[in-house]
């Protein structure tokens, strides 16, 4: 197994990230990663590039520093040790079309910016309103998914969580009354989610199986069932006056851009 070493002066996840992509080429039991974080002297550089060579390691880094960078590149060379640089060639070919030279300070791509702290605010708020817990904050919501069991309502939320948007979702039940919140949201920020009822009870028997449960002797799973639920949802989605998407055979992706096209227009 090939030992990586992923060596950074600040948390190494670009570097890891990259390296993993490219260990993936070769399966999954072929490489172990070890990460080296704030690797930020001369001393640290010295003992990473000798830990590496006792190993037999392949060193990936992100080094900002160009003192360090340009050290770790020849205690490498000199102990024969594999190093791969990934931001050294990307700064001298910036610096040079730029004609300035970079900040090299660690860690301004995870500055935690306005930006950053607008997308840990969704995603928090994205998990207490989800699956129709949080009813009373949907009026907060900058986007509400509805639907009924198994139509993605959760990953979509989920994703438009990490692109900033303050994203509830609210299962549909025929058995449950909606949340009276529901209906004092903007139509426009609401999301209908509806699927073929052939897929779903294709969806619904796959995922009983997978709990080891009868789907023969389920309900959840019945045509007349689903029948009975999209009939509730599609009265649900007049009444509320949403957009609606048709998930059937779509991955979350796809249905995401569109949602993120109409809430951006």
């Amino acid at each position: 197994m090939l030992k990586v070493f992923i060596v950074s002066d600040f948390t190494g996840e670009t570097a890891e990230h990259v390296a993993r992509a490219a260990a993936s080429q070769f399966g999954a039991d072929s490489t172990a990663f070890t990460r080296h974080r704030y690797v930020n002297t001369k001393e640290r550089v010295e003992e990473v590039v000798g830990h590496a060579w006792d190993s037999q390691a392949v060193i990936v880094c992100t080094l900002v520093d160009h003192a360090l960078r340009k050290m770790i590149g020849e205690l490498s060379q000199e102990r024969g040790v594999p190093l791969v640089d990934i931001l050294g060639p990307l700064l001298r070919a910036f610096e040079d079309r730029l004609g300035r030279t970079p900040f090299e300070t660690p860690g301004l791509l995870r500055r935690m910016d306005e930006e950053y702290f607008k997308r840990v605010k969704a995603i928090e708020f994205a998990i207490r309103c989800d699956d129709g817990r949080g009813a009373e904050m949907l009026p907060s919501a900058e986007v509400v998914v509805i639907g009924i069991s198994r139509t993605s309502k959760t990953p979509l939320s989920m994703y438009l969580a990490h692109r900033g948007f303050l994203a509830a979702n609210v299962p549909l039940v025929p058995e449950a009354t909606p949340p009276e919140e529901l209906f004092q949201v903007n139509p426009a920020k609401v999301v209908g989610l509806y699927i073929m009822p052939e897929k779903l009870v294709q969806i619904r028997r796959e995922r009983l199986r997978i709990l080891g449960l009868d789907a023969d002797g389920s309900s959840y799973a019945r045509w007349d069932r689903v029948d009975e639920e999209l009939r509730f949802a599609r009265d649900v989605f007049r009444r509320v006056g949403c957009r609606t998407y048709d998930v059937t055979n779509r991955a979350i992706e796809e249905t995401a851009q569109e949602v993120l096209d109409f809430l951006r227009a």
